[in-house]
């Protein structure tokens, strides 16, 4: 029996196969593994946010954490810094997000500061993040008092007045025709300009509370003494934060020697003048007594009183915050103020210390380097604006003290004072040592200001001071060295 025999060319997928598993070594090799993935190495990150809309908070803040991965439960409220407030409910809400509860400062105003620093977390590969976060909110706790008298000089916590101009001697005083009642004395000076005047404050900032002006209410009432009859007095109210936003108006005195009310309103703006304007926030407030007549037109020192200054019409809210701890005089003990130094020009190496001669007694120190500039020298600050109180400069009060160690006898020390917010309103003066290795008090007369530099400007905000050991002379010729100071006051 014959039989075909059938042949069949193989395909080219087949060939190909057969190839790859001859390559392989046969039919029997497994296949590839499968690539592991890299290890996971990226840090998580946090985001800080807060549940307040407005501006200021008045109550608790709600903090929330919002993780960019799991981080299980490595977090918790031990990894949160607060200040400005203290710690409430914390709560893990999930693997990725937390929330704690912030209350600020009872009756202050302030700000609320939350941050978590590098390290404080991990996510699932244990990277622990390595980036610090942080968030502020702005707050105010402090309980508004209904009045209807701006000021009267007889509150329990005294509002401030500050002249200028020539009318810097403005205090509080007993009124002159009744020992029992308080009012404002200003003493308008033979030299004083034709717009010197003196601006009242119930809160910091020179402010008083926002103007309730409205279409029906435009009007205040001061009630004044006078020497004359017929003095302008002008009143003035403006933003305390914008001082180009302000209006204007006058009152002339009818009688001499007693006390009269005088009504000023502000919808019959001074000639001259912006027209007032109820969309603005007026919240300050300056009192001029024979406004267009210099000092000396007006016939040498004169006395004008003030009090009862009233907003016709409406009521308002006061609510000032606590006044923080006054960094006034400048010592380095004052647990309730920290102090910051930072050193310049070859004078970096500058620090809050124990002192040299009293382990008991904190200073600043200042190490000028052999390659110090001659005006290397140290700035003391209370934060990072480097500012100070503002430095309460009088015609007849210009002077500060400060304690001095040097190694050398002889040295000038300069010191600077000057707007933080604009260095070039500043005022220089030196003092020379008489003392070495040992503490002395040098005084500072800002009336004779250092050769070649500005001198002092009663209108001017002194807030910001440095100090220069001996100054003219650079570290490669011999002025350097380490140098102590402390107490840095002002001489009232």
């Amino acid at each position: 029996m014959n039989k075909t025999l059938h042949r069949f060319a193989p395909t080219a997928t087949a060939l190909a196969a057969a190839l790859l598993l001859s390559a392989c070594g046969g039919g029997d090799a497994e296949a590839p593994p499968t690539p592991t993935p890299p290890a996971d190495s990226t840090a998580p990150t946090v985001a800080i946010t807060d549940n307040v809309s407005d501006a200021t908070a008045t109550g608790p803040v709600t903090f929330t954490f919002t993780f960019s991965e799991s981080v299980g439960t490595s977090f918790t409220a031990d990894d949160v810094v607060v200040t400005g407030g203290t710690k409430g409910t914390f709560t893990t809400v999930s693997t990725t997000q937390a929330t704690l509860v912030v209350t600020p400062t009872a009756n202050n105003a302030g700000t609320l500061d939350v941050s978590v620093a590098a390290g404080k977390f991990a996510d699932a590969a244990n990277n622990a993040n390595t980036a610090a976060a942080s968030a502020t909110q702005a707050y105010n706790t402090v309980p508004p008092v209904t009045k209807t008298t701006l000021v009267s000089f007889d509150e329990t916590t005294a509002p401030t007045f500050a002249g200028f101009g020539g009318a810097e001697d403005a205090t509080i005083v007993a009124d002159p025709t009744n020992a029992a009642n308080k009012v404002a004395r200003v003493l308008k000076a033979a030299g004083a300009e034709l717009w010197a005047g003196t601006t009242v404050a119930i809160c910091p900032s020179n402010s008083l509370v926002t103007l309730p002006f409205s279409d029906a209410n435009k009007t205040m009432t001061a009630r004044v003494w006078s020497p004359d009859a017929n003095t302008v007095v002008r009143l003035k109210v403006e933003n305390a934060g914008d001082g180009t936003k302000s209006v204007e108006t006058e009152a002339t005195t009818a009688e001499a020697g007693t006390w009269q009310t005088l009504t000023f309103n502000f919808a019959n703006q001074a000639t001259g003048t912006a027209a007032l304007d109820l969309a603005t926030t007026y919240n300050k407030a300056s009192i001029f007594f024979a406004f267009g007549k210099t000092g000396a037109q007006n016939g040498g020192d004169k006395v004008y009183f003030m009090d009862d200054l009233t907003f016709v019409g409406s009521s308002f809210q006061v609510a000032c915050p606590t006044p923080p701890a006054s960094v006034f005089p400048v010592s380095f003990d004052n647990t309730a103020v920290t102090y910051t130094l930072t050193g310049f020009g070859g004078a970096e190496d500058s620090a809050v210390v124990v002192d040299p001669t009293n382990a008991a007694n904190k200073v600043g120190r200042a190490t000028k380097s052999n390659t110090a500039e001659l005006w290397a020298g140290t700035t003391i600050s209370t934060g990072a604006n480097f500012t100070l109180d503002t430095i309460p400069f009088t015609a007849t009060k210009t002077s500060m003290t400060l304690r001095v160690w040097s190694p050398t006898a002889g040295i000038p020390v300069r010191l600077k004072v000057e707007d933080a917010a604009d260095g070039t309103r500043s005022v220089e003066t030196e003092a020379t040592t008489t003392v070495a290795n040992g503490w002395q008090t040098l005084t500072f007369n800002f009336a004779n200001q250092a050769t070649g530099t500005a001198a002092l400007n009663l209108s001017y905000t002194y807030n910001k001071a440095s100090v220069f050991f001996n100054f003219g002379t650079t570290g490669a010729n011999g002025g350097g060295g380490t140098f102590y100071f402390d107490d840095l006051a002002f001489v009232n």
